[in-house]
């Protein structure tokens, strides 16, 4: 949420870093995860904040073009 609210394209770009980072590999957003273990993670699919990820990336994109 804060990626979407957020008019810094620096500041979006960081959190599309962060979000990508604590994936534990799968590509995916998960409910919640260890800070320092991201590789454990609850909720395996979790489609709303999928969407969510997606919908912040393309917005971050198009405003960039």
């Amino acid at each position: 949420m804060q990626g979407s609210t957020s008019t810094s394209s620096g500041e979006r770009a960081a959190l599309i870093d962060v979000l990508l980072a604590t994936t534990a590999g799968t590509g995916l957003m998960h409910e919640s995860f260890d800070v320092d273990e991201p590789e454990r993670f609850s909720r395996q699919w979790f489609g709303w904040a999928n969407s969510l990820f997606a919908e912040f990336v393309l917005r971050t994109l198009h405003e960039r073009s």
